[in-house]
C-alpha cells in the first residue's frame, strides 16, 4: 500500500527524506514519479533550512529506470512524433539530476534493490551513495538497444575515471553491491535491515559542517573540471573570502577562543548584516 503521492517527503532534525513511492511499478521514472521529484528538489534547493537530503524509494527497487510501456506506446507513431515526444520527456529527467547535483546541501541516495538505467544515473547524481548488500546497480541500455540517459555518460566518468566508465558503458554488467563498492561506485555497503538507518546516520553526521564549507565544497569541486587552475584558484579564494562574512565562521573563531568546539546545526550561514 501507499499514501497515493508519487514522492513522499519526510523530516528527520536537518535532514529531508525523500521516498520515491511507487512500489507497485518499482519507482519507474515515468511522467509523474520525474515531475514530482523535480518539484521537491526545486524546492529543496530553495530552503535554507534543509542541511541534507536522502534519497531513497519504496518497495523493492530503487528505480527501474524508464517506464517500457510508454516506450512501446510512443513507438507506434511516426518518427518525428516519437523523437519530438522523447526530447520534451527527457527535459523533465534533466531538470531532475540537475537539482540533485547541484543541491547546496549534501544528497545521499540510499539504494536497495536495483538501480537501473536512469534510475542509475539518479544514484550517480547524488554526493553519496549507500547500498544495500543486495543492490544492484544495472545500465540495461545494451538489453533495449539504447543509449544512455538522465546524464550517466557525463556523471559515470566523474564518480570513477574516464576510462573505466568507458569500460562499464561497453560491457554494460550487472554490478552487485561489492563489486560496486570496489569500483568506486558505491561508498559503504550494508545489511539491508540497516540501510534507512545508516543513511539518515551519515546525512546527520553532515549537517553538523557549515554550510558554506559544505555548499562551497560541492561547487568548487563540480566547477573545477572546467576551469584552468589559475582560474579555479581566483574562485576558490573568492568563495573563501565569501565565507569569513557568514555567522558560522564568527561562531567558530569565538568557540575557538573559548577552547570550545563548534556546533554548526541550525546557525545561520549567510552573510551577515551590515
Amino acid at each position: 500500500m501507499t499514501d497515493g503521492t508519487a514522492v513522499r517527503r519526510e523530516t528527520s532534525g536537518d535532514v529531508v527524506v525523500l521516498t520515491m513511492n511507487r512500489p507497485e511499478r518499482h519507482n519507474v521514472l515515468d511522467a509523474e514519479m520525474t515531475d514530482a521529484l523535480v518539484s521537491e528538489t526545486t524546492a529543496l534547493a530553495r530552503d535554507d533550512t534543509v542541511r541534507a537530503v536522502v534519497l531513497t524509494a519504496a518497495g523493492r527497487h530503487f528505480s527501474l529506470g524508464g517506464p517500457l510501456d510508454e516506450f512501446d506506446d510512443v513507438l507506434g507513431g511516426d518518427d518525428d512524433t516519437v523523437r519530438a515526444h522523447w526530447l520534451r520527456r527527457t527535459e523533465a529527467l534533466a531538470t531532475l539530476v540537475e537539482n540533485l547535483y547541484t543541491m547546496p546541501c549534501p544528497v545521499i541516495a540510499a539504494v536497495h534493490g536495483q538501480a537501473a538505467g536512469a534510475g542509475f544515473s539518479l544514484a550517480l547524481a547524488c554526493d553519496l551513495r549507500i547500498a544495500s548488500d543486495r543492490a544492484k546497480f544495472n545500465f540495461g541500455y545494451g538489453a533495449l538497444g539504447s543509449s544512455t540517459d538522465g546524464g550517466m555518460s557525463w556523471l559515470l566518468p566523474r564518480v570513477l575515471s574516464p576510462a573505466k566508465a568507458v569500460e562499464l558503458l561497453l560491457e554494460q554488467p550487472v554490478l552487485r553491491a561489492a563489486r560496486a563498492q570496489a569500483e568506486g561506485v558505491v561508498t559503504t555497503v550494508v545489511p539491508a535491515a540497516d540501510l534507512h538507518e545508516r543513511a539518515l546516520e551519515v546525512a546527520t553526521g553532515l549537517t553538523r559542517s557549515a554550510r558554506h564549507s559544505v555548499t562551497a565544497a560541492k561547487r568548487l569541486v563540480h566547477d573545477s573540471a572546467f576551469v584552468t587552475l589559475t582560474e579555479h584558484m581566483r574562485n576558490e579564494h573568492r568563495v573563501f573570502a565569501e565565507g569569513m562574512l557568514t555567522d558560522d565562521m564568527r561562531h567558530a573563531l569565538a568557540a575557538r577562543r573559548q577552547g570550545e568546539l563548534p556546533t554548526f546545526g541550525n546557525a545561520t550561514t549567510g552573510p551577515r548584516s551590515r
